[in-house]
């Protein structure tokens, strides 16, 4: 799962993840873009936060 997939399975916008996770809004754009690559381990990480995140909503 890739951290857009897991942000729109959220419903959370691009600036509220990054506002969340304190990273800069166009960093966020750039991997999601694929102007840039979020380093996998980084990718991966971030995916389980949003998702962890979607579980305590529910």
């Amino acid at each position: 799962m890739t951290i857009t997939e897991a942000r729109k399975s959220c419903g959370m916008s691009r600036k509220a993840v990054a506002e969340w996770l304190e990273i800069p809004y166009r960093t966020l754009t750039n991997w999601e873009n694929g102007a840039r690559q979020c380093p996998p381990y980084m990718e991966k990480l971030i995916v389980e936060k949003i998702l962890t995140k979607k579980e305590e909503k529910i």
